[in-house]
């Protein structure tokens, strides 16, 4: 039978230490009597995450069966510095079917998988079937956790990748533009007619007719020279302002790069703290709760039990009142038979005893 959470964790106070004791947040969330003792069950780890994945089995007792040293102790002492005093898997095989749902009942309802039974946001509550059994409905639990930690690590995944890409979005705008101006050089430079006359000396045919032709000619092709040899020029220039404008946005989105890491880092620290005073938080009202619980509880104890004395009290004095009034009654029925009697013996008709006044 499982028995009720226990979220204080051991009895025993732990000696007070300076800063935060994050212990707190490995203490077991329910403890189930067994046949091989008293087992405490942990919330899950990142091991036990993995080790769910890679169960073969299929039928869900078997499976909670071989999770069981996954998440269970022998005692409830457990932190950063100690590790949990598991069970064996021979142990594990050893209990009964009833054993095997009665962890499973404890494990179900505990506060490690109250976020997957009633859901949050984006995540749908795990309803329990009617007659289902709790090894049933804690391997869909245990599923619906893994699956949404799965897509949490996507997600988060995702986002840093994007916001990376973006950074580097004008980096790459800027190559692609240097590696458009560097094929147009190089398309040009192979094309070029300075380049396919380099070593020869151009001849120039006189003709006694043709000299002006010549000449012309001779002015146009060097005039078309010199403006691909301005073009290559430009392009060259145009290149290295690319090249500058390049390394200046690659500079710029490391700098940035970097600062979004530290400024990251920084949110998740205060976003830590801010988790971990919530979680303490919790842990208080949690307290302050059970306390108010508990005195409710003794109130209404004392309460009924006040009542009941009472109770007994007024049955009590009932029951001396109605032995009062029998008594009474025996004599007066007594003294009216003997009064009959008196009558009867002068000759006078028997008053009936149902004549005689009663007193009240």
């Amino acid at each position: 039978m499982a028995d009720a959470i226990d979220a204080g964790g051991s009895d025993a106070e732990p000696p007070k230490k300076k800063g935060f004791d994050f212990s707190i947040f490995l203490k077991h969330v329910a403890e189930v009597d067994t046949p091989i003792g008293k087992l405490y069950l942990f919330p899950l780890r990142d091991s036990d995450i993995r080790n769910f994945n890679a169960l073969s089995s299929t039928h869900a007792v078997e499976r909670i069966r071989e999770f069981i040293p996954c998440i269970t102790s022998l005692s409830s002492d457990y932190g950063l510095k100690q590790e949990r005093v598991g069970i064996t898997a021979d142990q594990a095989a050893k209990l009964s079917d009833q054993a095997v749902e009665s962890i499973a009942e404890a494990y179900a309802l505990s506060n490690g998988l109250r976020s997957a039974r009633e859901g949050g946001k984006d995540r749908e509550p795990m309803v329990r079937a009617t007659d289902e059994p709790a090894t049933a409905f804690l391997d869909r639990l245990l599923c619906n956790e893994v699956e949404e930690q799965a897509n949490q690590f996507k997600k988060l995944r995702e986002h840093a990748l994007g916001s990376t890409y973006s950074i580097f979005d004008q980096v790459r705008k800027a190559s692609l533009a240097l590696g458009d101006t560097r094929e147009q050089l190089e398309r040009l430079t192979r094309g070029s007619s300075f380049d396919a006359g380099i070593g020869r000396t151009p001849s120039v045919e006189i003709r006694p007719l043709g000299i002006d032709n010549h000449m012309a000619e001779f002015s146009a092709r060097m005039e078309r020279e010199r403006g691909e040899d301005r073009e290559i020029m430009r392009l060259t220039g145009q290149a290295s302002s690319q090249s500058a404008a390049m390394l200046q946005e690659l500079e710029v989105a490391a700098r940035t790069m970097l600062e979004k890491l530290d400024k990251r880092d920084k949110e998740a620290k205060q976003t830590t703290k801010i988790q971990l005073w919530i979680a303490v938080g919790s842990v208080v009202v949690s307290a302050l709760l059970a306390g108010a619980s508990f005195i409710q509880d003794w109130r209404n104890n004392k309460s009924g039990d006040d009542w009941q004395g009472k109770v007994l009290e007024e049955l009590k004095a009932a029951n001396t009142r109605s032995t009062k009034l029998e008594a009474e009654h025996h004599a007066l029925r007594q003294k009216v038979e003997q009064q009959n009697l008196a009558v009867n013996s002068r000759g006078k008709k028997p008053v009936s005893p149902k004549a005689a006044p009663t007193k009240p």
